[in-house]
């Protein structure tokens, strides 16, 4: 957190919140407003980044200056790239932080891969997805047809898709594949997408 920010906390510390005003969406730009326009501004992008952190209820926001701005997020609070770091792979989500490998791995029903990293759970960028799939194997290491691999994403499977594993370039341990449908990914993940301010109490 930036330390103009700590002292903006420090100052006015009965700031109310804001709820409905900020967003992100599926590719990690933040959109603002009731159109939701996309914020361009390269020091607006850092600033909002720096100070982006999730609430012991799940809520992600942007502390702005002493102001919580809770974010909506169309899917997860984090967006990944998949990016080279000499002879491995590395994550960078849309905040700029990077980790070396994943710690979990799920495949939702429309194919996307989301990943667990220390910052939180997020959503790889639909340009990286292939990249990763010719990282999916069974878990011994053999290969997985494209066929059977599109059976084991299909919804209506009953099955858990024990087999496969992400074969992450460096890692030490192989990362199993869970199934997870993007309606349930919320609850089942730990995050809220839409934040709102609790209903006030009537008086007694």
């Amino acid at each position: 957190m930036d330390e103009l920010v700590r002292q903006g906390l420090a100052r006015w510390p009965n700031v109310p919140d804001c709820y409905g005003w900020l967003a992100l969406d599926a590719r990690g730009r933040w959109r603002v407003g009731q159109e939701r326009q996309a914020i361009t501004h390269t020091a607006t992008i850092g600033f909002i980044g720096r100070n982006y952190f999730c609430d012991d209820a799940g809520r992600w926001l942007f502390q702005n200056g002493p102001q919580r701005v809770f974010v909506d997020l169309e899917y997860t609070p984090l967006v990944e790239r998949v990016i080279p770091a000499g002879q491995v792979l590395a994550l960078r989500d849309h905040t700029g932080r990077e980790c070396r490998q994943p710690q979990a791995v799920w495949i939702d029903d429309g194919g996307s891969f989301l990943v667990r990293t220390d910052a939180g759970v997020g959503l790889v960028h639909d340009h990286d997805s292939a990249l990763l799939l010719e990282l999916v194997k069974r878990r011994d290491g053999t290969a997985i047809g494209d066929e059977e691999l599109l059976s084991c994403l299909d919804p209506a499977r009953s099955e858990p898709m024990a087999d496969l594993a992400l074969f992450w370039p460096g890692a030490v341990d192989l990362l199993p594949i869970e199934l997870v449908a993007r309606q349930l990914a919320p609850s089942r993940l730990g995050f809220i997408q839409h934040p709102r301010a609790p209903e006030a109490r009537p008086p007694d």
